[in-house]
């Protein structure tokens, strides 16, 4: 099970439950998007699907929703604190995002 199931299972809302969906779904995309960056196949800025403008306001909701629990979150939370995204910086040497979180 993945981090973010975990945590919102532990929660036990209606509110956590629908948030640790959301976030495992921003995660493969956030990766998927990492990955494509790395290997060339994006060499212009992001389009509005890009994962990274998503990920200061789902960390917001992700603290509102989890507490503290959130900060065990650290992929999601390493891409909120990013100024810029590698898309907006030109850099395209993001990490894998294969952490657990």
């Amino acid at each position: 099970m993945n981090p973010y199931m975990l945590i919102g299972s532990a929660i036990g809302t209606v509110e956590a439950a629908a948030l640790s969906q959301r976030l495992a779904a921003w995660h493969d995309a956030m990766v998927m998007h990492e990955r494509r960056l790395r290997v060339g196949r994006i060499n212009h800025g992001c389009g509005d699907e890009c994962a990274h403008g998503e990920a200061r306001a789902l960390w917001a909701e992700a603290v509102a929703t989890f507490g503290r629990r959130a900060h065990d979150l650290s992929f999601l939370r390493s891409r909120a604190m990013t100024v810029a995204g590698p898309c907006e910086s030109g850099a395209g040497s993001a990490s894998s995002g294969l952490s657990p979180a």
